[in-house]
């Protein structure tokens, strides 16, 4: 009785998440609270006490059907039968000291363009050993919020931009491959665990809605956002910049803590623009950091 209780408190905050915090906080582990609630509708009626049993099941439903509310995932179609182009992005992890298995990783299954996070010095000279990438962009640190690009294909002019005006840069800019010209960009928000911290990644998330729509196109967006697709920031977003999830819906299959399942979630993402299509996408394997890569692969519009 004190579980139901405690994951009934967790919903009821979590469905107060357009408020802000604290409550956008709990938005982000509905599976948690649906596996959890089932689990706990099968106890009681184990024990006999239906009406908890009840409760727990009306919970577990609101909670996982539909699955992935929220979700936007592009369909693959005859207007996106040109060229593919594969999108990985991956946060290192600054505290990351080898290298070796996001490196052999990614010289094993090369990807057209990566969007690093949490990038340093060092990684940045791991980095070099990578093969396949003449197009590189990299805003090293010491802290959390380096950020980075790897292209098979010519990028322009890759900018830094201070969303949140707290000195901590996104990178936007062209890329171009042989038939298409689009835009990217690689960002790295706060994790929301204060109220200020909250604000700065939510004003990211708006001044990136905006650059989107000012400048028409194909986009290409990734990083870490610190945010779960439950979320209703994460939802503004979409809605904002017409931006669209490149994941099933449905498809939980956690980047974040994914071997620590209580925490697990996926805030990291690769997000476009209608012009494009998503194919079937994968998280990749541990590398060191609590993050794992996310890879997509994406369909671009048939040429003429």
């Amino acid at each position: 009785m004190l579980a139901l209780g405690g994951v009934g408190v967790a919903s009821v905050a979590a469905w107060l998440a357009p408020l802000g915090w604290p409550f956008e906080l709990f938005v982000h582990f509905q599976p948690q609270y649906g596996v959890t609630a089932a689990l706990l509708a099968i106890a009681f009626l184990v024990l006999r006490r239906p009406t908890l049993a009840a409760a727990a099941t009306i919970i577990a439903v609101m909670h996982l059907w539909p699955t992935g509310q929220g979700l936007r995932a592009l369909p693959s179609g005859a207007r996106c039968s040109g060229e593919a182009l594969t999108v990985v992005t991956a946060n290192l992890s600054y505290r990351n000291t080898d290298p070796r298995p996001f490196v052999d990783w990614l010289t094993r299954e090369p990807a057209d363009l990566v969007l690093l996070q949490e990038v340093t010095p060092e990684w940045a000279a791991a980095l070099e050993a990578v093969p396949g990438y003449p197009h590189r962009r990299l805003l090293t640190r010491t802290d959390p919020y380096g950020v980075g690009v790897l292209s098979r294909w010519p990028t322009g002019r890759l900018v830094a931009q201070d969303f949140a005006g707290d000195g901590l840069p996104s990178l936007v800019g062209p890329l171009s491959t042989d038939r298409e010209s689009l835009m990217l960009a690689v960002v790295h928000t706060h994790w929301p665990l204060l109220p200020g911290l909250m604000s700065r990644r939510d004003q990211v998330v708006s001044r990136l809605a905006q650059e989107v729509r000012q400048h028409r196109g194909p986009w290409i967006v990734g990083g870490d956002f610190n945010l779960s697709p439950y979320s209703p920031v994460f939802r503004r977003l979409l809605d904002e910049s017409g931006l669209q999830e490149t994941r099933p819906r449905g498809a939980w299959a956690p980047s974040w803590r994914s071997d620590f399942w209580p925490l697990a979630m996926r805030i990291d993402h690769v997000l476009v623009t209608r012009e494009l299509c998503a194919e079937p996408s994968e998280v990749g394997p541990e590398i060191g950091s609590d993050h794992r890569p996310v890879r997509v692969r994406l369909r671009l519009p048939v040429a003429g």
